[in-house]
């Protein structure tokens, strides 16, 4: 049986988010969120949060089947370019999702 968890629009690069993720795929749940503990960034806090979440809709050993990170909608924001103009800065967002299931 596979229980999934998702975390949506977090205000983080998928690409920064997908360093953390690749450290955890296939370990056990708890194995992985303990080395997300280590970590101790707000990114690896999410991660664990997520993972947490779908490990907590099971019982017994259970292991990161699939965790991927897909791009949300980028907020857009304007700074001051070249010549007078404006440049476009986007925010980047991330959604996170997580399959656990028995090993």
């Amino acid at each position: 049986m596979e229980y999934t968890a998702k975390a949506k629009y977090l205000r983080v690069s998928p690409k920064k988010v997908a360093r953390y993720l690749n450290s955890v795929r296939g370990l056990d749940a708890e194995v992985a969120m303990a080395k997300l503990a280590v970590m101790n960034t707000s990114t690896a806090t999410a991660v664990s949060k997520v993972i947490k979440a779908a490990a907590a809709q099971g019982s017994g050993r259970l292991s990161v089947k699939k965790i991927f990170v897909t791009p949300g909608p980028a907020l857009k924001r304007m700074r001051p370019g070249a010549f007078g103009r404006s440049s476009v800065i986007k925010k980047r967002v991330s959604h996170i999702t997580v399959e656990v299931g028995e090993k």
